[in-house]
């Protein structure tokens, strides 16, 4: 994953090297390392807050890093649950997908975390991405269960089948139109 910062600096997640990235737009590289070992950053988002957001897969937290390097991290509640796309709310929270726990999760910028379930079990909500529409909702992938979801901040869902059997969706974007686009 990478992202622009409100620094002006572009911001990525090193998953191989336990890190994340700045990079400056004439191309100093400096690395900043996560205080737990082998967390597998997967994903990276600005706040409204002007800080980065990512996400550790492998060791269940949601991390914060500010532009001058400093790392926090949260522990997500339910163990296991390998979050793994992020995405700044239009709420002004970050909202996440946890894979193994079929869930979708969100954090405040204070650290304060809520998961919210997806309605069909075992629906894998994709690690592809969850983005905010411009309808004031989130929407993600459920890739097992074939179909988009549409969450809305106060985490209720709104399931959409995908008509092409066992497809797969995994990645979604948001058009300037506000169409919601997705692979399968």
């Amino acid at each position: 994953g990478i992202a622009a910062g409100a620094d002006g600096n572009l911001w990525f997640v090193l998953a191989g090297s336990n890190a994340i990235g700045r990079t400056t737009i004439s191309g100093v590289v400096t690395q900043f390392t996560i205080p737990t070992a082998r967390s597998s950053p997967a994903a990276i988002a600005a706040g409204a807050d002007g800080n980065l957001w990512f996400t550790e897969l492998d060791t269940n937290k949601i991390g914060r890093i500010t532009t001058s390097g400093v790392i926090t991290e949260f522990p997500i509640p339910t163990a296991g649950s390998q979050p793994a796309e992020i995405t700044a709310g239009p709420d002004g929270a970050l909202w996440f997908n946890e894979l193994a726990a079929n869930k979708i999760g969100r954090i405040t910028t204070s650290g304060a975390i809520t998961e919210f379930p997806v309605p069909t079990p075992d629906a894998f909500p994709d690690g592809g991405e969850i983005v905010a529409g411009l309808d004031g909702n989130l929407w993600f992938t459920e890739n097992s269960a074939n179909k988009i979801g549409r969450m809305t901040t106060s985490g209720v869902v709104t399931e959409f089948a995908v008509p092409t059997a066992n497809s797969g969706p995994s990645a979604i974007a948001v058009t300037p139109d506000g169409t919601i686009w997705f692979t399968e």
